[in-house]
């Protein structure tokens, strides 16, 4: 098992307010990396020294954009890890949250125009991704934003296949400790990740709720505000990933959990998961036999699967529990699957769906992307837009046309634009520029290179290859050679069009909730709770939540569900809330959620009643304060509010009343979750759990 990691601490900024503690925080992450035995260390600072290039040259690691991406660039461009690796991503400095996307600042980053001076977070985190490692993690104490604390912080911008802890909720900052010389987050993960025992952090499950309560419990002590870490685990098995077996030892019950995850991805026939799973599994129980069998027998299907040679199971470190285990090599891949030179090339282009709802073929268009003749592209997309817009006779796209081309075909074509030039180029990028101008067309004329010395050049003109300015192309026009100066009111009106329709779309697209299907066995229409969800009108979603699942089991007049409407409870109803939920407050809401902590607290899904840990789980979400369990009208209905905290969704007609006793809604509320918690996902069937619960209830009456 190989560790890499690459650490950012930026104090000094050039057009942002210069921090106190990043770099302090960066060179204790090293200092702790170095204990850990981490393999590679790349350290980028104010100070800190080159470092060795690929091809043989020293680069500078001078925290600038310029540095930072062309590391990025450089050292991700071929695999160097592979399954059962971890490469850590530490970031400490200034973070933004522009258009809806997360930027870390570099030294030189100006918020004025962050998107060409500043590094897009998914843009890191698929270059990471690119070092072959199955475990990326992001440490990101980066919600340093200046202006007023509601400022959004960055973090909240779900990251594909990685995990994200950051340091504060999306509506919260990031504060430094003076007296420790620290952030309260950094401070608060180092010293998390040095605990060892029982009581360690071995698990990112268990590291993630550590550094809920520690950081908020450090900024108490210091007198600061309100600053709880939020974290995204993607995909969700990952939270009970061993985060570094060699120096935090896990107990039985992390590496059963881990096991477990394994089994039911092959069952799933998620064969990937299960093999990188299932590899991690065995280098900590070396001696299971049906860990060995399981893993043998999902790399022959996988090999089944692509006709290439199967690669050899891993060969176990034979040391015992407690010592430290000999790092593993990943099994050699077949030569089949080492990356051919060409590949690099055309990768981008080929990671592009051809998504069309019109049934057009994009295949020509991204071919003359990939050959890079720029002019016969553009006449392309022009002839592409106006065959999806219903007007392919016509030679002139308006903007009439342009509102009828469905999403799917402008992401397509935007896309291939913007792999193909490596960004230069494209209509998102060239309505970022638009936006930078404040919608001037003159400005953005100048800008993109459209215009110079205030003359609108003609079609002919124009730049088409990749030393044109940036956002140059596509122009989609042209087709049958009309010159670009005379048409310069349509191309304002046309360009504007587009430029809406991209923001449209990609507000639709990067809206989570759009994504969950409204499923209902019963009928139930879930648009308002989607909407209401939407809006993070949170207390009203909560009622509405109320009233649906009443109406759907069919106890609207009683107001409150009894343990057989619940047992029968429909599972596309139940996953269909629970994933609106979850998906409107990135991961802090929801059934789901609620179960996890409920069973990190102790609980156990197995009938009987466990009110240690069901009083735990009540100080973990924010429902019991002081061993006082509160009544309705005191929850927090917000994002600042603790995980699992939402939805109540419990007895709306009786509970929320100060006249019913608190200790009613404990009892009930205990039966009722456990039934929602059994099957958020219907992988199991419900429990029959009410016994005790449902005669403690019945004494209540």
């Amino acid at each position: 098992m190989a560790n890499w990691a690459f650490v950012i601490g930026i104090n000094t900024y050039q057009r942002l307010q210069s921090l106190s503690c990043a770099v302090r925080d960066a060179e204790a992450m090293c200092e702790f990396l170095e204990k850990a035995q981490f393999d590679q260390i790349f350290y980028f600072s104010d100070n800190s020294p080159e470092i060795l290039a690929a091809d043989g040259s020293y680069q500078s690691t001078q925290p600038t954009y310029a540095n930072l991406y062309s590391f990025l660039v450089d050292f991700f461009s071929v695999p160097c890890l592979g399954d059962g690796d971890n490469f850590w991503f530490f970031f400490s400095g200034h973070g933004v949250r522009h258009e809806g996307r997360d930027y870390l600042m570099p030294c030189d980053g100006n918020p004025r125009a962050v998107e060409n001076t500043a590094i897009p977070l998914n843009y890191v985190t698929e270059r990471l991704r690119g070092c072959g490692a199955d475990n990326v993690v992001l440490f990101l104490d980066a919600c340093r934003n200046e202006g007023a604390k509601t400022g959004l912080g960055i973090g909240g911008e779900k990251q594909k296949g990685v995990i994200t802890i950051a340091s504060c909720s999306p509506s919260e900052k990031s504060y430094e400790i003076e007296e420790l010389g620290q952030g309260a987050f950094t401070y608060a993960l180092l010293e998390a990740l040095r605990i060892q025992g029982e009581s360690n952090c071995a698990t990112v499950e268990r590291l993630c709720s550590h550094l809920r309560l520690r950081v908020k419990e450090i900024n108490r002590e210091y007198k600061k505000p309100r600053q709880i870490p939020y974290s995204i685990v993607e995909p969700a098995t990952k939270y009970h990933y061993i985060l570094l077996p060699d120096y935090i030892r896990p107990n039985e019950s992390d590496i059963a959990a881990l096991r477990e995850d394994a089994f039911e991805a092959e069952a799933e026939g998620n064969l990937i998961l299960a093999k990188q799973l299932l590899r991690r599994v065995w280098m900590l129980d070396p001696g299971n036999s049906r860990v060995i069998n399981a893993y043998e027998r999902v790399v022959t299907k996988l090999g089944q699967q692509s006709t290439k040679p199967s690669p050899q199971p891993p060969s176990p470190s034979p040391s015992g529990a407690g010592s430290k285990a000999t790092p593993v090599t990943p099994p050699p891949k077949p030569e089949a699957e080492k990356p051919a030179p060409p590949a690099k090339e055309i990768e981008p282009l080929d990671t592009v769906e051809l998504k069309s709802e019109k049934g057009a073929d994009y295949t020509k268009l991204r071919e003359l992307l990939r050959a890079k003749k720029w002019r016969e592209a553009d006449k392309e997309t022009t002839k592409l837009m106006l065959e999806v817009s219903g007007f392919a006779k016509e030679s002139l796209l308006n903007f009439k046309f342009i509102k009828k081309i469905p999403c799917a075909e402008l992401q397509t074509i935007d896309e291939l634009w913007t792999k193909a030039s490596g960004g230069r180029f494209g209509f998102s990028c060239q309505k970022c520029i638009y936006q930078e101008e404040k919608k001037n067309w003159e400005c953005f004329g100048d800008r993109v290179g459209w215009k110079v010395n205030d003359n609108w050049l003609y079609y002919n003109d124009l730049t088409f290859d990749l030393s044109a300015p940036k956002g140059h192309l596509p122009i989609v026009y042209g087709v049958q050679g009309v010159q670009w100066t005379y048409r310069v009111g349509w191309a304002r009106e046309a360009f504007s069009s587009i430029f809406s329709h991209v923001k449209a779309c990609e507000a639709y697209e990067s809206d989570p909730l759009n994504a969950v299907e409204l499923k209902s066995e019963k009928g139930a229409d879930y648009t308002k709770l989607r909407e209401l969800l939407r809006a993070k009108k949170w207390k009203e979603a909560d009622e509405e939540t109320a009233r649906v699942m009443l109406e759907i089991a069919g106890r609207t007049n009683e107001g409150w569900l009894n343990p057989n409407s619940i047992e029968k409870f429909p599972c596309a109803d139940l996953q269909t809330i629970d994933r609106l939920w979850v998906q409107a407050s990135n991961g802090r809401f929801g059934f789901s959620v609620q179960k996890r902590i409920y069973q990190f607290c102790g609980g156990i899904l197995d009938g009987q009643y466990y009110e240690e840990a069901w009083d735990k789980f009540g100080d973990r979400v924010g429902w019991r304060v002081n061993k006082n369990w509160l009544y309705y009208e005191d929850y927090i209905f917000d994002l600042s509010t603790e995980e699992g905290h939402l939805p109540t969704a419990r007895d709306y007609v009786r509970s929320r009343s100060r006249e019913i006793p608190p200790n009613y809604i404990k009892f009930r509320g205990e039966g009722y979750y456990h039934n929602i918690w059994k099957d958020p996902s219907c992988v199991i069937q419900c429990w029959q759990i009410w016994g005790l619960i449902q005669k403690q209830e019945a004494s209540l009456w």
